[in-house]
């Protein structure tokens, strides 16, 4: 131990700190030198007591300062981090797997290190994250992901003593980043140890098949699969789509390079209803591994959605003719016609006496002034309960609709309503709804129809999407109104006429009419409560190490693929804390979003979407990470990594076969003598108790015997 005096540690100048040891010995020495009744022994003795109180407190004021220096040994720490994953123990070219891998650790353990006296080597084994190990036959080798760079953060969180890491293992990251990054942040050298081997197998594999889980009949579905091509370039590779081992199509696929992965699509015409099963194969090629890995299956279900309508005419116009023609010309669409004769006779036959089989109801000029009563009453009954789309006619008794169905209509009528020639305008707190969600024309002044301009407007609960304009002004007599009500959806469409915007000369004007008669017609036959938005993960059970990938579907309320919205996805699970992210567009209402890796467990998910300031559709769902794992698809030892980690470091890169020769690069590198370090402790007198304990005794003495000597 080493006691070193500092100095002081304060701005008063010796100038300063001279006049005022000097100044407590004079006043010291004054304050006794009139004392007549003490001896002069006595004086210089209470002098010298007092004179050394002052001495100490304006030493103890000063702030001197020592230092306590002492040496001590300590051994040299290693840390050695060993792959506890499934691929390090394959048998595969020169290297023996697990035989060969426990040889490595007996040479790199404590025990076989024994002969180095001053070494200590603390082991921990990493899989999916660090664990520590007092013994490497703890380690089973049956990891299922391989995330070096969970393991060198882990250990940059204990790290202490430790001057060098020694890093056993492939170098194949099958789970989390890229441990580049990590490895440049190393304080320490890391000596890697490359266990494995570096021939490549060559295979075909079927790694991924995305598609959406349901679809409509007769409708066309988009299916993207990935195809690994490892030691194959070159070489024309065949991927086929099979049903019923049937091949439905087929792809040539074709790369120069050495590894790489393709994506394939197919469209499939679904024609059958039902839970259809589906298959990507690539017949063998010749030379492969395996052909394990040459198929993936996959279902859709497919549903009858055609929207099944009802179109009741009371009134011969060629507006009926245009609106037959267009529902007929939809393949999502099977239709039924009624056209009112008289009475209760219809053209084609009765009403249907089915009404619950209709997704929608479109009245046509309901009622006929000359309709009778009581068959009106017969037909809003019977319909009450369906989706309804009224379009109006000349001859339409629109007071005695009001009343066939009170409560229930979009648009209320007074008396004194008349048809007049007027064109529309779009309310602009109506402009966003999902019937007006199409590219509307910059000039709306189109050929004049007949519609009201007073004496009707929208209920309470309505929302009028488009108003009337007479003679150029703006009024507020709704021409097409829309309101929910429980579980179905109610239009009005308050014109008639609109027949002359289909034989427009304007491109323009004929889109504007189809679009709007698409989107009125699909958002009210539609359910409220029907789900528009679908998520599912590309696989039910995401395999261990490979990303987990959500795809998603959205229909607007109309039941159209919506292609302009945003969906929020959260995410949550027992081993993460909440997440956020945006699925990216994919076209076509297709959506996508690739999370990256996640720990083994079940996760849950929130997606809700929305186009500008309207909320289409939320829905939840959860999958499920575990299974198989991804330690056998790829199995070439990555030297590259493995070297860099060691360079950027200040270590090493040594592959298995040179493992007996690490110890005497670490001796030559970094040296195993003891460590000799040297602590220094800084102490501040004033702290010290003693001082001022002194002092108080000093003082002590000194009025003991100005006491006992009588002196006042």
């Amino acid at each position: 131990m080493d006691i070193q005096f500092d100095g002081f540690q304060n701005a008063v100048p010796v100038f300063w700190i001279v006049i005022l040891i000097t100044g407590a010995l004079i006043l010291s020495y004054w304050t006794y030198q009139r004392a007549s009744g003490l001896s002069a022994a006595w004086r210089w003795v209470l002098t010298g007591l007092r004179s050394v109180a002052f001495l100490i407190l304006l030493l103890i004021l000063l702030n001197p300062v020592i230092s306590i220096n002492e040496e001590r040994t300590s051994p040299l720490h290693l840390a050695l981090l060993l792959d506890n994953s499934q691929s390090t123990a394959i048998d595969k070219g020169s290297y023996e797997g697990e035989s060969r891998y426990r040889d490595v650790m007996r040479i790199l353990t404590p025990d076989a290190a024994g002969n180095l006296e001053h070494v200590v080597i603390e082991t921990y084994g990493f899989d999916a994250e660090l664990f520590p190990v007092s013994s490497t036959d703890e380690l089973a080798l049956d990891g299922t992901r391989t995330n070096i760079d969970r393991g060198l953060t882990d250990f940059l969180e204990i790290l202490d003593q430790h001057e060098a890491l020694i890093l056993v293992t492939d170098g194949i990251v099958t789970s989390g980043r890229d441990p580049s990054a990590t490895a440049s942040q190393m304080p320490i050298p890391v000596y890697t140890v490359a266990i494995g081997d570096t021939s490549r197998q060559n295979d075909i594999v079927v790694q991924r098949v995305t598609h959406n889980p349901t679809a409509s009949l007769n409708s066309s579905l988009t299916v993207e699969a990935s195809i690994l091509n490892d030691g194959f370039p070159d070489r024309d590779i065949l991927v086929q789509l099979r049903h019923d081992d049937q091949v439905m199509q087929e792809q040539t696929i074709r790369s120069s390079e050495m590894r790489s992965v393709q994506q394939v699509r197919f469209e499939i015409l679904l024609e059958e209803e039902g839970l259809q099963q589906f298959q990507i194969h690539v017949p063998e090629v010749p030379g492969e591994w395996t052909t394990e890995n040459n198929s993936r299956w996959f279902s859709v279900d497919v549903r009858d959605d055609r929207l099944r309508i009802l179109h009741l005419a009371y009134e011969v116009h060629p507006d009926v003719r245009n609106v037959r023609r267009f529902l007929r010309e939809d393949k999502q669409i099977t239709l039924e016609n009624r056209t009112w004769i008289t009475g209760e006779r219809y053209v084609e036959g009765e009403l249907p006496d089915r009404p619950d089989t209709l997704d929608l109801v479109i009245m046509h000029g309901f009622p006929h002034v000359d309709l009778d009563e009581s068959h009106a009453r017969e037909v809003a009954d019977r319909f009450s309960e369906n989706a309804l789309f009224f379009i109006g006619s000349a001859g339409q008794d629109v007071s005695r609709l009001s009343r066939l169905f009170s409560g229930q209509l979009p648009i209320r009528f007074q008396s004194g309503y008349r048809w007049q020639d007027v064109q529309f305008h779009l309310p602009a707190e109506r402009s966003s709804h999902a019937v007006l969600d199409f590219e509307m024309p910059d000039d709306l002044r189109f050929t004049p129809i007949r519609g009201g301009i007073r004496d009707a407007g929208a209920t309470a609960n309505a929302a009028a999407l488009l108003r009337t304009t007479y003679r150029g002004n703006e009024t507020q007599t709704p021409l097409l109104a829309v309101q929910t009500i429980g579980d179905r959806n109610i239009s009005q469409l308050n014109a008639y006429n609109m027949y002359l915007w289909s034989l427009s000369t304007r491109q323009e004007t004929r889109s504007f009419w189809e679009n709007l008669l698409n989107n009125i017609i699909k958002w009210t036959a539609a359910q409220p409560d029907e789900e528009l938005l679908n998520i599912t993960p590309a696989e039910p059970v995401v395999q261990l190490g490979e990303p987990v990938i959500l795809n998603g579907f959205l229909r607007n309320e109309a039941g159209d693929p919506e292609e302009n919205a945003v969906i929020d996805l959260v995410l949550d699970g027992d081993d993460i804390d909440e997440r956020r992210y945006v699925m990216s567009n994919e076209t076509g209402g297709r959506y996508q979003l690739e999370i990256g890796n996640l720990p083994e467990g079940t996760y849950r998910f929130t997606g809700t979407a929305n186009r500008g300031d309207r909320e289409i559709d939320t829905r939840t769902g959860q999958f499920t990470v575990g299974g198989i794992n991804r330690e056998f698809l790829d199995t070439v030892r990555d030297d590259d990594l493995l070297r860099f980690i060691a360079q950027v470091s200040g270590g090493r890169f040594l592959p298995h076969k040179q493992t007996e020769t690490l110890f005497d690069i670490l001796e030559e590198e970094i040296g195993f003598d003891q460590r000799i370090e040297t602590t220094s402790e800084t102490l501040s007198l004033y702290r010290n108790p003693i001082w001022f304990i002194l002092v108080i005794l000093l003082l002590t003495v000194e009025w003991v015997i100005r006491k006992y000597r009588s002196l006042h």
